[in-house]
């Protein structure tokens, strides 16, 4: 079962530079790599070096693998194994929307990258919500501040706030997609990042608290 899964994960992550592959004679020498908030080109690559970069990001998920193994509380992950999971499986859709999303585009279709990858993070961040209060102390993943770090305590309260605020960044952002303008990106952005620096603010008030 846990071969299949890291086939499967290296297979989505890597699709992208596979179909690349597949597709070399018909993608531009010179392809649109970077885009801006108004679905604008603004970075370009060539071709090899795009496809490159694509099949180095395939490999994300296995790194995450490779570190988590690397981990000084590894043995904390066992107690969160399904959360760690769904973290690598999101990274390797998220890997795959934007790839092929990019090859898409280069291959001259007319499609909106900005709502692709907006819905795609809005999605991560509301599943991924879900699951942080099962996440244990550990120096990969979760909300890792100095003071969540220095105290269970602190981290286990920090989870239990940090994961509903999350999921709901993550429902924010995704329903932002769908605006119009650029009140699209403004709200995306917004939700991002109170859902990032909410929990890390609380981290440090519960930590002081404690201190006292």
């Amino acid at each position: 079962m846990k071969n299949k899964r890291e086939a499967l994960y290296l297979l989505l992550a890597l699709s992208p530079a596979i179909g690349a592959l597949l597709l070399y004679d018909r993608l531009p020498e010179t392809m649109a790599t970077h885009f801006g908030v108004h679905n604008q080109v603004n970075g370009t690559m060539s071709k090899n070096a795009a496809i490159l970069v694509l099949a180095l990001l395939g490999l994300v998920p296995l790194l995450m693998r490779i570190r988590r193994s690397l981990d000084p509380k590894k043995a904390n992950f066992a107690s969160f194994t399904a959360a760690f999971e769904i973290s690598r499986f999101g990274a390797a859709l998220l890997l795959t929307a934007a790839g092929w999303a990019m090859i898409v585009f280069n291959l001259g279709y007319d499609i909106d990258i900005r709502k692709i990858i907006l819905i795609a993070v809005g999605l991560l961040f509301a599943v991924m919500g879900n699951y942080m209060t099962q996440v244990r102390p550990n120096y990969m993943f979760g909300i890792r501040t100095p003071w969540t770090l220095a105290n269970e305590e602190v981290w286990r309260k920090t989870h239990r706030i940090g994961g509903p605020v999350m999921m709901l960044g993550g429902v924010v952002a995704l329903a932002a997609a769908f605006f119009e303008g650029d009140a699209s990106v403004a709200v995306f952005i917004g939700a991002i990042v109170l859902a990032s620096l909410i929990p890390v603010a609380y981290s440090y008030v519960v930590f002081a608290r404690l201190k006292r």
